[in-house]
């Protein structure tokens, strides 16, 4: 099992404990089971050790494979909207799935972006796991950018991102120049929200918009602790800010001109 899972307490956890309840009463392998859903194996094995959260898909034909009444798929839909601080699980495994990356970005550059000196300086803050959080960061970057097809990244910063410092001046530098390189590849599109723009719709956090197959969902970010939406109109909701957000953020050359600028002084 994932370190620290516990049923008592985690929903998700109690759904992974249901799932292979469930399998071994209907008298089925997990080989069985991932040929019935066209997954491999590995993928019903992370679905019951808690290392991957259940998809609200799979759950729903598993109600309609087992006669559930929609059991699996209600408790899917209950976890999903609770905070419980369990988002990373989710989180990479969509991530590296995803055809489309849209990103606002509240006061620092999104790890997506990060360069390694830049990371490191980052979560030097309060983390004493410095090194295994920083090959995780690095690794997650890897995954998304070496897909191929590549995924299209779309990412609006807020002004503040380009001023705070972050590290040595140096490490600002580079970073501001990784983000000038990254918006090269046809790809990648990187805008500022303008210090000008004065109050709007992103002011009250960052959040990322994920498109994996046929669905999107959104990541909301916070302290220590995020939460994955998945329920549709749910996502809708954070789809219309980020097209509020983007109607007011700078163009695409004019946002590279605003990280130059930065990078002068």
């Amino acid at each position: 099992m994932r370190e620290g899972f516990d049923p008592e307490r985690s929903l998700w956890d109690a759904i992974a404990v249901e799932l292979r309840r469930q399998r071994e009463l209907h008298g089925l392998s997990v080989t069985q089971l991932a040929t019935r859903l066209h997954v491999d194996r590995s993928t019903v094995s992370r679905y019951e050790h808690g290392h991957r959260k259940l998809d609200f898909g799979v759950a729903r034909l598993l109600d309609q494979i087992w006669d559930l009444n929609g059991l699996l798929a209600r408790l899917v839909r209950f976890a999903s909207v609770t905070d419980h601080g369990d988002w990373f699980t989710g989180l990479i495994d969509f991530e590296k799935d995803a055809s489309m990356h849209r990103v606002w970005e509240t006061l620092v550059v999104p790890g997506l972006l990060q360069t390694p000196d830049y990371a490191r300086a980052l979560i030097a803050i309060g983390k004493a796991d410095l090194e295994f959080t920083l090959e995780q960061r690095l690794s997650r970057q890897a995954t998304v950018f070496e897909q191929s097809p590549p995924p299209r990244i779309s990412v609006i910063l807020n002004w503040v991102a380009l001023e705070q410092p972050v590290g040595s001046r140096d490490v600002m530098k580079g970073q501001l120049a990784h983000l000038l390189e990254l918006g090269e590849r046809p790809q990648v599109d990187i805008r500022v929200m303008e210090k000008e723009a004065g109050e709007h719709m992103g002011l009250d956090g960052s959040f990322r918009l994920l498109a994996v197959g046929d669905r999107d969902m959104a990541f909301s970010s916070s302290p220590e602790r995020g939460r994955l939406v998945l329920e549709p109109p749910d996502v809708r909701e954070y789809a219309v800010r980020y097209d509020q957000i983007s109607n007011m953020a700078a163009p695409t050359g004019a946002s590279r001109r605003l990280i130059e600028q930065a990078m002068e002084q």
